[in-house]
């Protein structure tokens, strides 16, 4: 596990332009998960130890797919299905400028929610080469970050508001 602050880590970072996301968002996703028959079923099936080896592959799939902590990229490299684009926004743009500005700031309080996230905002960092240098997965509602499982970023109360601007100025639902 590593712990780094948003000052530290936004300065150390590398990048030529970034992309944001906005993802699980909406009645439709948070239905499809209620809904999915399969899931439904081999999550019974579970219980009473049932599954066939394909229905227990198929299920690991399904669990990877709902489990709990949703990121932006999965360990596979994949996108997160509900995952939509925002906006391309190159380092000289004054969104970028804004975003640096927001994780400088200082930290007086980390927030410390005792949920677990849900990932509905996101942040990916490339090079010129258009290679990923970082991901940074936002909850608002928890005030948490991690840019992958366990790599948690700390930052000020503040930031999260701020965060919360910087994402409807860009065109994110973001829920108040």
């Amino acid at each position: 596990m590593l712990n780094i602050s948003s000052i530290k880590y936004i300065n150390n970072l590398q990048f030529d332009y970034l992309e944001t996301y906005s993802l699980q968002r909406g009645g439709k996703y948070d239905k499809r998960i209620i809904d999915d028959p399969d899931f439904i079923e081999f999550r019974h099936l579970e219980k009473k130890e049932q599954l066939s080896e394909i229905e227990l592959l198929k299920f690991k799939k399904l669990k990877k797919l709902y489990g709990v902590t949703q990121y932006l990229i999965d360990s596979d490299g994949l996108f997160h299905p509900s995952a939509r684009k925002t906006g391309i926004y190159t380092i000289d743009n004054s969104l970028v400028e804004d975003l640096i500005k927001i994780l400088n700031t200082k930290i007086n309080t980390i927030p410390n929610w005792m949920c677990a996230p849900v990932f509905r905002d996101a942040i990916v960092f490339y090079n010129s080469n258009n290679v990923i240098v970082s991901t940074l997965n936002v909850c608002l509602s928890c005030e948490y970050m991690e840019t992958t499982l366990g790599n948690y970023v700390n930052a000020d109360v503040k930031t999260y508001e701020l965060l919360k601007n910087f994402f409807k100025t860009i065109g994110h639902k973001v829920e108040d």
